[in-house]
């Protein structure tokens, strides 16, 4: 029997509960379908107002809640199952020509977890080029004992976490120890790394059982079959020259360019982890334009009005429903946004200020799908 949604209330801002959970609610009829734009309010407390306690009487809600009244409708007209998009009436036809299907494919950063096992900090290059190491030990959920060794630098990366990327810059790195072969997107054979990389092997073998006892059950069949250290989410994608990078769990959005980062062993392409989702770029001019769109102010919005804030805001699945024009490097106005992302990433990098570019692309990017001012 099918249920019809009369009308729904956004209570995520609000956070009404003493939990984490992201709260609404419904009134259903049955034995109708749905029909949209549907009636929707979301609820946000005002300004200064702490959690809502739950003794609270709904008068006292009330007084210190505001509520707008928007419309919802799915993402995905074609789809009434996909994600609700909720907004104002205009505010959903400003962004009308942003919907439809993205050229670009969004994956999630690699998956590098236990944190502790993987995760480095660079103590020495011996003159041999080998690196001492020391593993970040209190990173992630799972205990992990310290350990301070050498191995080799060459499966070893710049990383960087969705935590330390900004807005057309990166705040801060650290490293990881890539024990998958992103081209076959296994694990190098252990006959590899015994003749390759055998301080890597030695020092991984200290935690095999750990990384056989790992939570995803996926992840431990893998390891299971092919070898104790296999990764997960890394392929050819993953260390593309050029990357647009963002936050996966945020509740806004904020994208930079990644390509390389000096390290004391040479340049070397950086790794962006599983708390950030990113394209693959074919050159940078591809990749500054492409950053330069996901940090304007119109897909900021277009992307809030369907994701709401927190683990799943930034996700891969969020660029589904983005229409993105390919990027042409003869089109001025592609050129013009790519331009503008570089010079904000210059300026980001000595810590100047970048607000005359933002509002030159947030202009731009109006122009780029025609939205009227």
């Amino acid at each position: 029997t099918p249920l019809k949604v009369l009308t729904m209330e956004d209570m995520v801002a609000l956070k009404p509960f003493q939990a984490a959970n992201k709260t609404s609610i419904f009134t259903l009829k049955r034995g109708d379908r749905t029909t949209y734009p549907l009636p929707a309010v979301a609820w946000k407390r005002k300004k200064g107002i702490g959690r809502i306690q739950p003794e609270w009487p709904l008068s006292e809600v009330l007084e210190k809640t505001e509520r707008s009244n928007l419309q919802a409708v799915p993402i995905d007209a074609d789809k009434p199952t996909s994600s609700w998009q909720t907004a104002r009436r205009s505010e959903l036809r400003a962004v009308e020509n942003l919907k439809g299907t993205n050229p670009y494919r969004a994956y999630r950063g690699a998956s590098t977890e236990p944190y502790g096992v993987f995760w480095l900090r660079i103590k020495e290059v011996r003159p041999d080029g080998k690196v001492v190491i020391e593993n970040l030990h209190d990173r992630g959920k799972r205990q992990v004992r310290l350990v301070s060794t050498t191995i080799e630098s060459d499966l070893v990366y710049p990383a960087v976490s969705g935590g330390d990327i900004t807005r057309f810059g990166v705040e801060s790195n650290f490293y990881v120890l890539l024990s998958q072969d992103p081209t076959t997107r296994k694990p190098h054979p252990e006959s590899w790394m015994l003749d390759n990389a055998p301080l890597s092997h030695a020092y991984l073998k200290q935690f095999e059982e750990i990384l056989l006892s790992r939570g995803s059950r996926v992840l431990r069949e893998f390891a299971e079959k092919t070898e104790f250290y296999a990764m997960y989410g890394i392929g050819e994608y993953s260390i593309a020259s050029y990357r647009v990078a963002w936050k996966r769990m945020a509740s806004k959005l904020e994208a930079v360019v990644l390509t390389t980062l000096p390290t004391p062993f040479g340049r070397k392409t950086v790794i962006s982890t599983d708390t950030t989702s990113f394209f693959a770029a074919k050159n940078r001019g591809e990749a500054q334009y492409l950053c330069a769109i996901l940090n304007s102010d119109i897909v900021d919005g277009f992307i809030r009005s369907f994701s709401s804030a927190g683990r799943g805001f930034g996700a891969p699945s969020v660029m589904e429903n983005l229409a993105i024009p390919e990027f042409d490097s003869e089109n001025r106005l592609h050129n013009k946004l790519a331009d503008l992302s570089q010079e904000a990433h210059t300026l980001v990098a000595r810590g100047e200020d970048v607000s005359d570019q933002e509002a030159d692309i947030n202009e731009a990017v109006r122009r780029l799908w025609n939205i009227k001012s």
